[in-house]
């Protein structure tokens, strides 16, 4: 029988009729080995953090947003009914109003004025989808959000669109108005993407491929290391063991010469 060093011979009996048709598998031996592999999961965590991080600077281009939120009333600006007269259901006539709002703010008519007014050459279709509304939980409050590439791009058609909405939204909702309460400001940092959102992602997809490498490598190694181990993994009974003689001479090596060597000079 070939034996490789530090392995141990053993000899064992299997209980007649047992079979082994369920595969295991042992979630402390599968830590322990992501233990061992430490470094290396470590090393492609960070790995991963550091290729999102340069692919998110390098590779995608950033937007930046401007916005402005508007209020939402039922009654015209002209209306003897101002503000402090609304009662319960003004207010929850406003807050269904502002959903009406919502789409008429990113109408085709609307966003091609703001176009003319901002002298940005843009068609409707491509500046759709840059632009989105809230609506604030059980407020009569409406934000505008314009995100493009360009930050000074993205304040020119906010402002537009916060120029010509209450006008436009007036002739069409009767009996109803609507206010500006803030104005775009110009963007100083991006709005997407986020480096830091990008890195952690990175680095957690580096950590997951790690502990998947290591947990497959473990699960396909199907060497035997103990005694324990065999009579765990197939239900044997180990009826004796064979020590590895190589291995344990050579640990004891020194030992023996010395040994030896005092036989020597004794006999003399």
């Amino acid at each position: 029988m070939n034996r490789s060093p530090g392995s141990t011979d053993m000899a064992y009996s299997r209980p007649s009729g047992e079979k082994n048709d369920v595969t295991e598998i042992d979630l402390l031996e599968v830590a322990r080995a992501i233990w061992k592999k430490r470094l290396f999961v470590l090393a492609l965590t960070v790995l991963g953090g550091i290729l999102a991080f340069a692919v998110t600077v390098i590779a995608i281009r950033p937007t930046y947003r401007s916005s402005f939120t508007a209020y939402v009333n039922n009654h015209s600006t002209s209306s003897d009914n101002d503000i402090q007269s609304l009662n319960n259901g003004d207010t929850a006539a406003s807050q269904f109003l502002a959903q009406t709002y919502a789409v008429i703010l990113k109408s085709r008519p609307l966003v091609e004025d703001a176009l003319k007014i901002s002298k940005l050459t843009y068609e409707y279709e491509e500046v759709a989808g840059d632009i989105t509304t809230d609506i604030q939980t059980n407020t009569q409050l409406v934000t505008l959000n314009v995100t493009m590439r360009s930050p000074q791009e993205a304040k020119k058609l906010a402002d537009a669109i916060a120029k010509v909405a209450p006008s436009y939204i007036s002739d069409i909702v009767e009996g109803s108005s609507m206010k500006v309460v803030s104005k775009p400001v110009l963007a100083r940092q991006r709005y997407s993407p986020s480096l830091q959102k990008n890195t952690i992602i990175g680095a957690l997809l580096g950590l997951l491929i790690a502990l998947a490498i290591v947990t497959v490598q473990d699960l396909m190694d199907d060497r035997i290391r103990s005694a324990d181990e065999l009579e765990k993994r197939f239900g044997i009974s180990i009826l004796g063991t064979i020590p590895d003689f190589e291995a344990a001479a050579q640990k004891k090596a020194g030992r023996g010469y010395y040994y030896q060597s005092h036989q020597k000079t004794a006999s003399r």
